[in-house]
């Protein structure tokens, strides 16, 4: 298993707030951690070696992600 960055930390810490606020129901941080490092993982994405502006995009992209299944449930 690949040693965790501080980086890696503040980057997964800082999806697992923006997914949080997006979810109209809130589910436990841990739990949405857990589900985030497994999509990650599925795509192939590395939360370390991302650039600055590649990061913004996942974050655009995770977030859109996110609303879209939130509308899909009102």
């Amino acid at each position: 298993m690949k040693k965790q960055t501080k980086l890696y930390k503040q980057r997964l810490e800082f999806l697992v707030n923006v997914i949080h606020q997006c979810l109209s129901i809130k589910i436990p941080l841990f739990l949405l951690r857990k589900v985030l490092k497994q999509l990650l993982k599925k795509e192939n994405i590395d939360l370390q070696i991302l650039t600055e502006k590649e990061f913004l995009i996942l974050n655009e992209k995770l977030r859109d992600k996110f609303l879209n299944i939130k509308s899909e449930n009102d």
